[in-house]
């Protein structure tokens, strides 16, 4: 991971990360204090990253069910796209790194590739071979992938590198397990706006959230969401015909408290900021997310833009 400086620890804008400007982003959800320049980095201690690893470890224990049951149906939305941009088809051997509860393992299997799900949580394992029976799963990490050189046609990862302490590291591994000429692809979220999700909450976190919320160090939330970043990383690791495109996605929810709640119960970094304000913050919080979906409503309906930025990258020898 590349080292740079770090001047801030806390606060609501550390929630996710020092935020990412870029081409997407709108001064409203833009926290300029922790603001770092494009394509900047951050400096994690060995402890600290070690700190983060635990933090994310014990928080995906505790909700992987909660997040099947509030992200699920969103993140399940890019499999597709996810494994278009990974070239998969019949017969092709796919490793889904942070494989959650299966949702691109199963996509990938219903091609017909021979798929495996691979996840540093026991929770999220013990979910997805319920949810998806017929799939291979098994626990493991990204930066020390159990398997042999050269051993998959694709690896694909949805909404897990801006998950891991070293990025680099786990890009690194999957490069070393594909074979030549095999596929890299990942899904992160992409920079928040006005008006989609991120943007919401994370606007009305800065708006109105306690700022003596600490929380351990973390990479920038939303820096795998920009194509330069990605670029240098991937190339980094000797990927060839790098792209990175954004997917629309979109939540469809029937009350304007969804998004909170989605937030607030099946997230890891976001849950423990929300759950960490007093109960009079949570309540404004909450009340300002409310009103922002309410303005997204038609017939009591409410659709919210969550797009993904998707990535890839080619072993190109």
């Amino acid at each position: 991971m590349g080292k740079g400086e770090v001047t801030a620890r806390s606060g609501p804008g550390y929630l996710l990360g020092q935020h990412i400007p870029s081409q997407r982003s709108t001064a409203s959800v833009t926290n300029r204090q922790m603001q770092i320049e494009f394509g900047g980095n951050v400096a994690l201690t060995r402890e600290e990253e070690a700190a983060f690893s635990r933090f994310e470890k014990t928080g995906w224990e505790r909700a992987a069910q909660a997040f099947h049951d509030h992200w699920g149906p969103l993140t399940a939305q890019s499999s597709g796209a996810l494994l278009d941009a990974a070239g998969v088809g019949s017969g092709h051997k796919v490793l889904d790194v942070a494989t959650g509860a299966g949702y691109v393992a199963a996509a990938a299997s219903d091609r017909g590739a021979h798929a495996i799900g691979l996840d540093f949580s026991s929770s999220q394992v013990e979910l997805a071979r319920q949810v998806y029976p017929e799939v291979l799963f098994q626990r493991g990490t990204a930066d020390s992938l159990p398997f042999d050189d050269a051993t998959f046609d694709a690896v694909v990862m949805g909404f897990g590198m801006n998950h891991l302490p070293d990025a680099e590291l786990a890009a690194a591994e999957a490069y070393r397990v594909l074979k030549p000429g095999g596929w890299f692809a990942f899904t992160v979220w992409a920079p928040p706006r006005d008006g989609e999700g991120f943007g919401i909450v994370l606007s009305a976190i800065e708006s109105g959230g306690a700022p003596n919320v600490e929380l351990p160090p973390a990479p920038p939330y939303f820096q795998f969401a920009d194509a330069e970043i990605v670029n240098r990383v991937l190339e980094s690791c000797r990927f060839g015909d790098i792209t990175t495109r954004i997917v629309p996605q979109y939540w469809q929810h029937t009350t304007p408290d969804q998004l909170f709640d989605a937030f607030n119960e099946g997230a890891v970094r976001a849950t423990a900021m929300l759950r960490s304000q007093p109960p009079d913050v949570q309540a404004t919080i909450r009340m300002a997310i409310r009103n922002e979906v309410m303005k997204l409503g038609v017939d009591g309906r409410f659709e919210i833009p969550m797009p993904a930025a998707l990535s890839s990258g080619r072993k190109v020898n």
